[in-house]
């Protein structure tokens, strides 16, 4: 039995894909997933797992000479690890911490694959396309990557939770509800908790509304709690709930960031959403990621540096007054996700991984 190392690090990002993966191939490998401290909040028990800290070092040029320090130390740490662990297959989902074991791997002439779910290569997963066999992805116009290494390309489907593929998914059409759903990723989006209150309540005015929102930290869910209350809008308010759409799905539109497991999500649920790209990600990549749903005609987009307030109100009333183009969308959704089960993805996986 192959012996597959996944490396991840940092957000929920790069972490949950990696989590969705190592579901994928545990029952035919022997996988274990490395993470750091930050990364580690996000895996569940279940999972087998190593905590493999890598000192992250902030993005200032004066620090440059500090950070090269920290890597050459982690890259000789990762040296002796992996003298005395061995693996057949190294696969980086990206993040700072895997720079050092991937390299390491290399030094041992490990296979290396690398997995992007972004529509723009991450900066760990740019530099270690030098050195990896394949790439996995979900756009197979991976932005930022050298031509040269475009045949390293395998286009897979979304790698989500298996109780995404198992899950009905309800239908809200005989309802005269609005149901709206606001989430911000893993770490919530304060901007959305500071921005959007004023709109949903201008739109209960107009609609019958249900509000399921997801709170950035350190938010008073007590006050919005009762200014939704006080407009009778119904409203179900949480910071983080793990695979919160396998359990509640029953939503109209969604308003959300642009991370690539959001929407992936989203889309494989058909619900058609609202992206609010988090305009100071890294590459613009969150821009980017709404970007290829959009030229899909399956989403809207509203750039933040471009908001105003009144902007979802007036998005949301024009959609539900013309609903030829919300249903076309939600359509390009469903058509999107036909014939996507998790057997055919793990099938796929496991029988790349097997002939490499």
């Amino acid at each position: 039995m192959k012996k597959i190392l996944i490396s991840t690090g940092g957000s929920g990002g790069h972490v949950i894909p990696a989590i969705n993966l190592y579901h994928h191939l545990y029952q035919n490998f022997d996988v274990i997933l490395y993470s750091d401290v930050r990364g580690a909040k996000y895996i569940p028990k279940d999972v087998n797992k190593l905590i493999f800290e890598v000192k992250q070092i902030p993005e200032r040029i004066y620090l440059i000479p500090l950070k090269i320090i920290f890597l050459f130390h982690a890259f000789i740490k990762s040296i002796i690890h992996l003298s005395k662990n061995k693996f057949d297959i190294v696969i980086s989902t990206g993040g700072y911490m895997s720079l050092p074991i991937v390299l390491a791997s290399k030094l041992f002439g490990k296979k290396i694959f690398l997995f992007e779910p972004n529509s723009i290569i991450g900066r760990s997963n740019k530099f270690l396309s030098n050195f990896s066999n394949k790439i996995f992805c979900y756009d197979e116009n991976l932005q930022g990557l050298k031509k040269k290494y475009k045949n390293k390309i395998i286009k897979i489907s979304p790698i989500l939770n298996k109780c995404f593929y198992n899950k009905n998914i309800l239908d809200n059409k005989n309802s005269n509800i609005f149901r709206l759903l606001i989430i911000g990723g893993s770490q919530a989006s304060l901007f959305f908790s500071k921005n959007l209150k004023s709109e949903i309540i201008e739109l209960a005015t107009k609609y019958k509304l249900e509000i399921t929102q997801q709170l950035s930290k350190n938010s008073d869910d007590e006050g919005y709690k009762k200014d939704y209350d006080r407009k009778n809008i119904k409203n179900d308010l949480f910071f983080f709930r793990e695979n919160f759409l396998c359990k509640n799905n029953n939503f109209d539109i969604a308003i959300t960031r642009s991370g690539a497991s959001s929407l992936a999500e989203l889309s494989h649920m058909n619900i058609p959403f609202i992206a609010i790209p988090f305009p100071h990600a890294t590459d613009n990549h969150q821009y980017l990621n709404a970007k290829r749903y959009s030229d899909l005609n399956c989403c809207w987009i509203l750039e933040e540096k471009n908001f105003n307030s009144g902007d979802i109100f007036k998005k949301i009333d024009q959609i539900l007054a013309n609903k030829n183009d919300y249903l076309e969308k939600k359509n390009n959704l469903k058509k999107l996700n036909d014939n996507k089960s998790w057997e055919n993805i793990n099938e796929k996986l496991n029988k790349i991984l097997n002939d490499n």
